[in-house]
């Protein structure tokens, strides 16, 4: 059975209505806002898995849009760290009125006794699991807003720390030893890549590559895919940057809502890490590109705060 089941927080029943405050919510984004309207048609006794929307909608469509609503409050995803088993590691609930108006202490509790803990794929590796991290995983409603009254500014100050460190109490440290170590990949870990493998049907229609999503997806950064091309790279080796490009457009989109300030910020990562991969990379070129254009986004954005 495919993994990553996703679960509706239950409401009531028998209607097929969507909320206004969801259609017109910006922060959800076109995409997150066709997410969301999707996952609520099915019935809550369909069991729907995040794998098998990959497969009907595209990896890279269903990911854009994912990040949206989860950083909006609609989706919180958990994850039973004690297995590595694409079976039943991940866990992913979704309501139409966020999360905002339920005791998420509660709730974090409830899903720790049933073995899942509040889960970011920034949290993956155990260097990143820190106070600070674990708070800017949390969802965007738990932020005070410029109109905030001291009064609100406080409770979500106090509840977003209760939570943070609810997490990092219980987060395997660099002392609890993991059964495997799946490195960290441009939209979920390996292992979730080896489930949707597995479970691909080969004679379904061939889905679309890294190169077609990008072209699609982020038009105002062709530009820098004709400088890749250039280099005469095999079509495998574009493939490859192209993944982490489209991450890297992904999340530049999600904290920038100019259009020129996301393409500034893109086209300076890209730049420098081009530049760079030109004076100081002898031998594996791809390899250095990737990482180093994934540490310079990690880098420039740190200064960003999340609103």
């Amino acid at each position: 059975m495919p993994s990553g089941k996703v679960e509706r927080i239950e409401r009531t029943p028998g209607f097929t209505q969507i909320d206004n405050k969801l259609l017109t919510d910006k922060s959800l984004g076109l995409e997150g806002i066709g997410l969301m309207s999707h996952l609520l048609h099915y019935s809550k006794t369909f069991e729907v898995y995040k794998s098998v929307l990959h497969r009907e909608w595209g990896r890279a469509t269903v990911e854009k849009a994912w990040k949206k609503a989860t950083k909006a409050g609609y989706i919180i995803a958990f994850k039973n760290y004690s297995t590595n088993s694409t079976q039943d590691s991940y866990n992913y609930t979704f309501d139409e009125f966020k999360f905002f108006d339920f005791d998420l202490m509660t709730y974090f509790e409830e899903k720790w006794a049933a073995g899942y803990l509040f889960y970011d794929k920034t949290l993956y590796q155990v260097a990143n699991r820190t106070m600070e991290n674990i708070e800017a995983a949390l969802p965007q409603f738990l932020f005070p807003s410029e109109d905030s009254d001291p009064e609100e500014k406080e409770r979500l100050d106090e509840l977003r720390k209760a939570l943070a460190q609810f997490v990092f109490d219980r987060l395997p440290n660099e002392k609890s030893k993991l059964q495997e170590d799946y490195p960290s990949q441009t939209f979920e870990e390996q292992a979730f890549e080896k489930e949707e493998n597995s479970y691909e049907d080969k004679g379904s229609k061939e889905t679309s590559s890294n190169v077609e999503n990008f072209v699609r997806d982020f038009p105002e950064y062709l530009s820098s895919l004709k400088r890749l091309e250039d280099k005469k790279l095999k079509e495998t080796d574009i493939e490859d940057i192209v993944e982490t490009l489209y991450n890297v457009g992904v999340d530049i989109d999600l904290r920038f809502d100019d259009n020129r300030e996301r393409i500034s910020t893109f086209e300076s990562i890209f730049d420098d890490q081009f530049l760079a991969n030109e004076l100081y990379c002898q031998y594996d070129w791809v390899s250095y590109f990737k990482k180093g254009i994934e540490v310079r986004l990690k880098d420039y954005l740190l200064s960003k705060k999340l609103i």
